[in-house]
């Protein structure tokens, strides 16, 4: 019983463990995508920063970023911020393997 396979179900057939697919199920939201976009484009930044530039809640943004490092699409570390009155934050930056999801799923979109 032959089963043509979609595009995309050939994608997900094609990775090659159960974690790649997880990872970009968690990545693949739209608000995480932009997330991981904007680290792309900036070595590293705290949630405030990125909340600024997408207009959205510090808060919302923080949860992204915690579901995004769980999969170890992000990574953080506490430093002091380069703002005129340093305060310690969460600078978050995207790991090698968060390029590499990111890259697959705008290619699956494309």
């Amino acid at each position: 019983m032959g089963h043509n396979l979609t595009e995309t179900e050939m994608v997900y057939v094609d990775l090659q463990n159960n974690a790649d697919i997880e990872r970009i199920h968690i990545a693949s939201q739209p608000t995480r995508l932009q997330i991981l976009n904007l680290l792309t484009q900036n070595k590293r930044m705290y949630a405030t920063q990125i909340g600024s530039k997408l207009s959205i809640d510090r808060k919302i943004v923080s949860f992204h970023l915690k579901a995004l490092e769980e999969v170890e699409l992000v990574t953080s570390k506490y430093d002091l911020s380069e703002d005129k009155r340093p305060s310690a934050v969460k600078y978050y930056a995207l790991t090698a393997g968060g390029k590499e999801v990111l890259e697959r799923i705008l290619q699956m979109i494309s």
